[in-house]
């Protein structure tokens, strides 16, 4: 019954729900239907809502496997078939920090998403995405890795660039450039790697952006905070 009514869920959320550690959160804005459902499918694994949010955290790559299959409607339905049927989220940055004036420059080149991480590395061209996108990370380690990617992450970037987004904040990071390139990628890894979350989905709940740069004005959502969607 509960599978039946799944074809009739509006996901209020995109997939990279699954890299948001805030159980509260995965029951607001996927709904108690579709947790109920991955429930069912992981139940050799876990038993609760907790534990579910623990384990596709801590293994992104299964999450394209459980959800296989469904159909999900709502505004992210395009986001969710590609990821159902192919494994596929869109490496762009998706939140839309506060505007800081800013003409730093980073030299440090990691301009896809974490929520990319979600991705299924079956071919090549989504491994060379990482490897020319984020060619930066792979100073940090050889690969990406499978599971437990933020305790991974977490232990290999720099202390002086995480340093950074604590002093500043991270819509200072969001600002500054990479090349031609702002660094909002970057940012959401930075605010990622301190919260368990994803910065976008913290605006949609309400959650203020952490800001302490001068000039930077934090604003609530849903007033013009938000962006919707992805950006290259």
């Amino acid at each position: 019954m509960v599978l039946s009514l799944l074809y009739l869920v509006k996901a209020r959320v995109d997939p990279c729900i699954f890299l948001h550690r805030e159980p509260r959160d995965w029951v607001e804005l996927l709904g108690r239907d579709f947790v109920e459902v991955l429930l069912e499918r992981l139940s050799h694994v876990v038993n609760s809502v907790d534990e579910l949010v623990d384990y596709i955290f801590s293994n992104p790559r299964v999450a394209h496997l459980v959800v296989r299959g469904l159909r999900i409607g709502g505004r992210f339905r395009d986001e969710w078939l590609l990821f159902a049927e192919g494994g596929y989220v869109h490496p762009g940055a998706r939140a839309a920090w506060p505007y800081v004036k800013n003409d730093v420059v980073l030299d440090v080149r990691v301009q896809v998403s974490p929520c990319y991480l979600l991705t299924s590395l079956t071919s090549g061209d989504r491994r060379y995405v990482w490897r020319n996108r984020a060619s930066a990370l792979f100073k940090w380690v050889s690969d990406v890795p499978e599971s437990r990617p933020w305790e991974v992450f977490r232990e290999a970037f720099p202390r002086w660039l995480r340093e950074l987004a604590w002093e500043r904040g991270y819509a200072w990071v969001a600002w500054t450039r990479w090349r031609d390139r702002r660094n909002g990628h970057l940012a959401e890894w930075l605010y990622w790697l301190d919260t368990g979350r994803m910065p976008h989905i913290d605006f949609m709940m309400g959650r203020r952006a952490v800001c302490n740069s001068s000039g930077c004005t934090t604003v609530q959502a849903p007033r013009g905070f938000v962006q919707f969607g992805v950006s290259a």
